[in-house]
């Protein structure tokens, strides 16, 4: 079998350029967090390494709080950029030269007023990145010529390319746009390197049998390499790693062909010509064990036996041998011994190997390469451990099983959590049904979840514990609601329950009676004046109440705790009477009058007018909450429960002083002159005047009060007799 690797495969310019600016940021980084918004490489075994570095892979800016963000080759939008620079972020821009040119000419003929065609995939980062480079009308994106004759006609039109574009459709889609403007500037923007890639490849496939393409299942331009290779040789395969690579499909091809998208990395590309080399040297040994006599064969059976044959990506137990501080060699049953570097063993620098690991022990590694510098068998046990946590991952997210862990730290928008057998991320609204502002709080706290998001190729998962939290809250709330139908239906009017006090409010309290909860307004407390119901009663207090309201449609239940306690007004009756005189407690003062207590849970109200004889301006000049005075009780209605009381009718009425008496002349007894036409006639009599004075009801006069000795003042002799003649 020959096995012919493609010119140009592998890493492009751009990626490079993207991996070298991530390595240098995660040495240089002072102390703060780094990360990546999206892939920066479509390469998940490259991306599972600068994770484990350390580098934190979001979806969005929004999600980065501060530190660095590294903007991968297929660049972001312009808005994304203005948003890391108004968050203080440090900046490290990776993006791909090709990209950054595409970039300028779109916002260049945006501005220009040119309607931006961008040929390519509408969902891929790149194109998501180059439309938002548009400020003054949104570009239209196009993948096929049907969907370039569906674009109505337009004045102007500037077409670019994704970089990673196939040239022939780009130069059939863009025969078709000329047709639909009056003006058509095109530019190939795709990546030189791509092209290039893609030439080679073609020219590879046509000359084998069986093409190999390696790259990841998400990356725009090893599909288009898998494409234009399948046109070319049917037996095309697309695979991300070597372990995925069918042997039984190639054995028999004499030539097998293999190239590689922009983002995968070379030691990929290595490790699948490394396996297409071991998969040729085990035909030839099955081959020549064919050839041999029946002995010969059992014998190299029982050889293959004892040593079983491994590749790349093998799982395989060995046992320790010997230990040092920098690896452990370990038999595993192979023609040479496997050896665990320390840092294929553990991440962690403080560790001593010797303390881990003795002689005899057993330890499950993968076989990273067949041959190292001393020919021993490279092992690691990390990446056994990783593809355990994974399988372990997937397990539970099938299963929604509960786990349990603890929150180690903080990081980004969410927690890292430790659930036994690995870390996972719990993002911060994953916490708790409620808002929690300071996450640092919850470092050490114990946590149960469920994972509920899992991506095995991106080797993501999400932990929850609102999940749990939630179903719980809803289970309570069934069942608590069960027992509230229960109980209500138990409950009638007039019943006299006993209680908890449950909650205390302003307005009144809420009471546990076993199973559901019963209000008493305030009102509803005591029979006297209340003041506030927390000082009246103290939460987990046991009190009485009458059922005095049910509501069947919302299941609620009003109750009564006054309504057990003697009326006070009835006692009022039994014990007064208008008439009688009392001593009360003032407890309001208003502005037309005063209330006072006369027994608790009993006030009248003293008018102003009852306050004094005399005029009163303001009540409050008089009296004042809290004193003690003596009134009369001079109304009592018994239909309105309402009481009249009076200060002043408990007080002697002051003398009312003698009128002064108006008289005509010197002395009482003589008449005035008279005139006119009758001679000794008397003058007209005078205008009666009003009188001011304004009595109260009560008042005991007469009319002789009112008009003295007047009438015994008059002269009725002769005169008086010839005047009565004469007016006859």
């Amino acid at each position: 079998m020959k096995v012919i690797v493609a010119d140009k495969a592998g890493y492009c310019f751009g990626i490079t350029n993207a991996m070298a600016l991530a390595d240098d940021t995660l040495k240089n980084a002072a102390h703060q967090p780094i990360y990546c918004l999206g892939d920066i490489s479509h390469n998940r075994q490259e991306m599972e390494r600068l994770e484990q570095m350390g580098i934190i892979k979001v979806d969005a800016i929004e999600e980065i709080p501060s530190g660095t963000v590294i903007i991968r080759s297929h660049g972001v939008s312009k808005a994304v950029m203005d948003q890391a620079e108004a968050k203080g972020l440090t900046i490290v821009d990776a993006t791909c030269p090709f990209v950054r040119a595409m970039q300028q000419r779109v916002s260049d003929y945006d501005a220009k007023g040119y309607q931006v065609v961008i040929v390519g995939n509408a969902d891929h980062p790149e194109v998501v990145g180059a439309t938002g480079w548009c400020d003054k009308q949104p570009a239209i994106v196009v993948n096929t010529v049907e969907e370039a004759a569906a674009i109505p006609h337009t004045a102007k039109l500037c077409v670019v390319a994704q970089t990673t574009a196939i040239k022939d459709r780009f130069n059939a889609i863009t025969k078709v746009l000329k047709e639909r403007t009056d003006e058509c500037v095109i530019f190939n923007t795709i990546c030189s390197a791509t092209a290039e890639r893609q030439a080679a490849a073609v020219e590879t496939a046509k000359r084998v049998e069986y093409m190999i393409v390696v790259g990841g299942y998400h990356s725009s331009n090893t599909q288009k390499l898998y494409e234009v290779c399948k046109a070319q040789c049917s037996n095309t395969c697309h695979i991300e790693t070597a372990g995925e690579l069918n042997l039984d499909e190639i054995k028999h091809c004499d030539r097998v062909g293999i190239t590689a998208g922009a983002s995968t990395p070379d030691w990929i590309v290595k490790e699948v010509t490394e396996r297409m080399e071991e998969n040729k040297t085990e035909n030839m040994q099955v081959q020549e064990t064919a050839e041999m006599t029946d002995e010969a064969f059992d014998f190299a059976a029982a050889i293959d036996e004892s040593f079983k044959p491994i590749h790349r990506g093998s799982a395989v137990e060995g046992e320790v041998i010997e230990v040092n501080d920098d690896e452990i060699i370990l038999n595993i049953g192979y023609k040479a011994d496997g050896v665990i570097k320390r840092n294929d063993y553990t991440w962690k620098n403080d560790v001593a190997l010797t303390d881990e690991v003795k002689a005899g022990d057993k330890i499950n590694a993968i076989v990273t390469d067949l041959h190292d510098d001393n020919g021993a068998v490279r092992l690691s046990k990390i990446k056994f451990d990783n593809q355990k946590t994974q399988r372990r991952l997937e397990e539970a997210y099938k299963n929604e099983e509960i786990l349990e862990g603890t929150v180690k730290s903080v990081s980004g928008s969410g927690l890292i959590v430790d659930i036994g057998f690995t870390d996972i991320f719990m993002p911060a609204s994953q916490y708790h049904v409620r808002y929690i502002k300071d996450l640092n709080t919850l470092v050490g706290k114990e946590v149960r979840g469920k994972i509920i998001d899992y991506n095995a190729r991106r080797r993501r998962a999400i932990f929850s514990q609102r999940v749990i939290l939630e179903k719980e809250y809803k289970e309570r709330q069934k069942v608590q609601r069960e027992q509230k139908e229960k109980r209500y239906a138990e409950i009638n009017l007039d019943d006299v329950l006993k209680g908890t006090v449950k909650t205390i409010t302003n307005f009144g309290i809420f009471i546990d009676l076993d199973g559901i909860d019963g209000f008493v307004h305030r009102s509803d407390l005591t029979w006297a004046r209340a003041n506030e119901p927390k000082d009246l009663l103290e939460k987990g207090q046991e009190i009485e109440a009458k059922v005095i309201q049910k509501n069947d449609e919302e299941k609620k239940i009003k109750l009564s705790v006054k309504a057990l306690q003697p009326k006070p007004w009835d006692t009022f009756v039994e014990q007064y009477k208008e008439g009688d005189e009392v001593e009360v407690k003032i407890t309001n003062v208003l502005d037309f009058g005063a209330f006072a207590e006369i027994i608790p849970g009993v006030e009248g109200l003293i008018h102003i007018s009852e306050i004094s004889y005399r005029r009163v301006e303001s009540v409050a000049s008089e009296l004042t909450p809290g004193d003690t005075v003596k009134v009369k009780i001079i109304g009592i209605n018994r239909e309105k429960e309402k009481i009249s009381l009076s200060i002043k009718a408990t007080l002697e009425a002051p003398e009312r002083p003698q009128r002064q008496q108006r008289r005509e002349g010197g002395n009482g007894g003589g008449r005035r002159s008279g005139g006119g036409a009758a001679g000794g006639r008397r003058s007209r009599r005078r205008q009666p005047q009003h009188d001011t004075t304004v009595y109260e009801d009560n008042a005991n006069f007469t009319l002789g009060d009112s008009f003295g000795d007047l009438f015994g003042q008059l002269d009725f002799g002769k005169d008086a007799d010839d005047a009565g003649e004469n007016e006859e």
